[in-house]
């Protein structure tokens, strides 16, 4: 060995077993921490080991560098992912795929920090782009597809879970993979068929198991399904899967008992990831509030939000609001120009999250003159073209005024053909709640577009939202300052809307429509200029899958239980109350 090979501790511990290799590592890093080849060397004996948290420290510093390699970077992430580090390990992701853009194990790193922070949206643009750099790698077209899957827009895509089947066909993850996708999208035979291959692949498949239950659920068998889950649940250590999908089916059963005592050792076992032990707490936090434990049930609530609270900015909300207002008045919407009319009739179905959106799109979908398109990303596709064609994206939407009618109409083109992709008929269904801060916009593009506008006592909502899993884009749901500062928002320029926009526009309020639901539905039906069908009554007997929050609610006749709900929690709420102001008083 040469002088200089003598003196390098990376080259002396080649040839050395682990543990004495490890010992020359650690012992030049207390003279140079920051050396990062010899951090390098001493990871890579380190990671087969799973101790990379030991020098998580020094990897994360080293990692964070202007001149970092893949390598340190990845054990770094990987450092992190071991202690719970979430958003570490998505800031060194995001670093790598900006040291190293055309390297696809850190957009496939970044898609994975998106997906652990709940950010699927931007997990599916990480991963297509590691895909793209790697089209070879079936590890992140699966990533690919789980995120695919995961952003909640509907349909629920599977073309990445049938292009995974195309090159590995006896994979039963795969199966699942498409099993989801089509319980969701309500071809729930379709979905119990692939669960079963996939047990019939490998029958020890957890994924699979919880999923047939949980399409059994969805279609109403509810008893087969907890005889799915049993064996399962007779196990020591049950996935989180497995127990989501019991207390599911056994809170559908009226066992309360079954349902909070299977999550409660599942969280006291301290098993999962930050995601899955977040939404277990939700979970629970309902199932305690339906027994009477609102105490238990907020804690909960408060533990699960933890994992999102602080990453909303209120602000920058504020500003979207502001801007809208300030661009669209009645004279610039009436100058500006408009597209022709949509070849069917768009029904947007506006308000805030938890309002009773989901709801009364379940009932117009039972009427045979309408179909629903779900939460579809139809409008912010062509908002974001729109304002693309009309300039700098951070001048929009003042940049509005560079519009041309080619401009509109290509806009337009881009949510009908979104649109219709995915449901056909003369009346359909668009229920995104957030298109509230798009109406304006729909003014133009849609200038036969019926306007229905969820409202529903302010206090009611925010704990109806502040009690369920949502992704961190919705980060506002986990904090009762930003729910109340959100929602008096959403107030404000709704309030803007109904009187400077030409759409015909409908206020359906949740608390009449959950008292009076045949005369509050008539009223729908004729601002629709559709006739009466008792169908709409029924609209609880249907198979159709609600991918919200909202699925086991829209499962039941319409009711009265959730009116007043606030008020078994007032002792909690004074955060929300403040941030309302006023507007906590003052129900619709």
């Amino acid at each position: 060995m040469s002088r200089q090979g003598r003196s390098d501790p990376v080259a002396k511990a080649a040839g050395a077993p682990p543990a004495e290799a490890e010992r020359l590592l650690r012992k030049h890093l207390k003279k140079r921490p920051k050396d990062a080849r010899v951090l390098r060397a001493l990871a890579e004996i380190l990671a087969p080991q799973g101790r990379l948290e030991d020098i998580a420290s020094p990897l994360v510093a080293v990692a964070s560098r202007p001149d970092a390699d893949p390598q340190i970077i990845e054990h770094a992430w990987q450092a992190a992912t071991s202690q719970s580090g979430f958003e570490v390990a998505r800031r060194l992701a995001v670093h790598g795929t900006t040291l190293h853009p055309e390297d696809a194990t850190m957009w496939f790193l970044r898609g994975r920090a998106e997906m652990a922070a709940a950010d699927a949206p931007s997990a599916v643009g990480s991963l297509e782009r590691a895909f793209e750099l790697s089209p070879e790698d079936t590890s992140i077209l699966a990533a690919l597809a789980d995120a695919d899957i995961s952003k909640g827009a509907f349909p629920i895509p599977d073309k990445y879970a049938r292009q995974l089947l195309d090159l590995e066909p006896d994979v039963a993850a795969h199966h699942v993979r498409l099993g989801t996708a089509q319980r969701f999208n309500d071809a729930l035979d379709d979905a119990e068929a692939s669960f079963r291959h996939a047990l019939q692949l490998d029958p020890e498949f957890l994924p699979a198991t919880a999923g047939l239950a949980e399409t059994l659920e969805s279609a109403g068998r509810s008893e087969e399904a907890a005889a799915v889950l049993t064996p399962v649940m007779n196990q020591s250590s049950p996935s989180f899967a497995t127990v989501s999908a019991w207390a599911r089916v056994q809170q559908r059963l009226g066992r309360s008992a079954e349902s909070i005592s299977a999550m409660e050792r599942y969280l006291a076992s301290n098993r999962g990831n930050m995601t899955h032990r977040a939404n277990m707490l939700m979970r629970l936090g309902r199932a305690y509030e339906h027994s009477g434990r609102y105490g238990d049930a907020f804690r909960c609530w408060m533990q699960g939000n933890a994992a999102h609270r602080g990453r909303w900015n209120p602000d920058a909300r504020q500003g979207i609001v502001e801007a809208m207002m300030a661009t669209f008045d009645q004279d610039s919407i009436a100058s500006l120009p408009k597209a022709e009319p949509a070849p069917f009739t768009p029904i947007l179905v506006v308000g805030m999250y938890r309002s009773g959106t989901t709801l009364t799109e379940q009932i117009l979908s039972a009427h045979p003159d309408i179909v629903p398109a779900g939460e579809s990303p139809a409008m912010p596709n062509a908002v974001r073209t729109l304002a693309e064609d009309c300039g700098a994206l951070e001048d929009f939407p003042g940049s509005i005024r560079n519009a041309t009618v080619d401009i509109v109409r290509k806009a337009a083109c881009v949510y009908t053909n979104q649109v219709l992709k995915f449901a056909q008929g003369a009346f359909i269904v668009d229920k995104l709640p957030m298109n509230y801060l798009n109406l304006g916009i729909a003014s133009l593009l849609l200038p036969n577009a019926k306007v229905l506008y969820l409202m529903r006592d302010p206090m009611d909502t925010a704990i109806s939202c502040f009690s369920q899993s949502f992704a961190s884009r919705m980060a506002f749901t986990a904090d009762l300052e930003h729910l109340g500062q959100t929602i008096a928002q959403e107030r404000r320029i709704m309030a803007h809307w109904r009187r400077v926009i030409p759409l015909p526009l409908h206020v359906v309020t949740y608390e009449t429509l959950a008292r009076e639901p045949e005369q509050t539905i008539r009223g729908v039906l004729d601002f629709l200029g559709l006739p009466w069908d008792s169908d709409v009554l029924e609209f609880h007997t249907s198979n159709r899958v609600a991918a919200t929050p909202s699925m086991d609610q829209v499962r039941r006749p319409i009711n009265t239980s959730a009116v007043g709900r606030a008020a078994h929690f007032k002792d909690f709420l004074e955060p929300l109350r403040e941030a309302m102001g006023s507007l906590n008083s003052n129900p619709p």
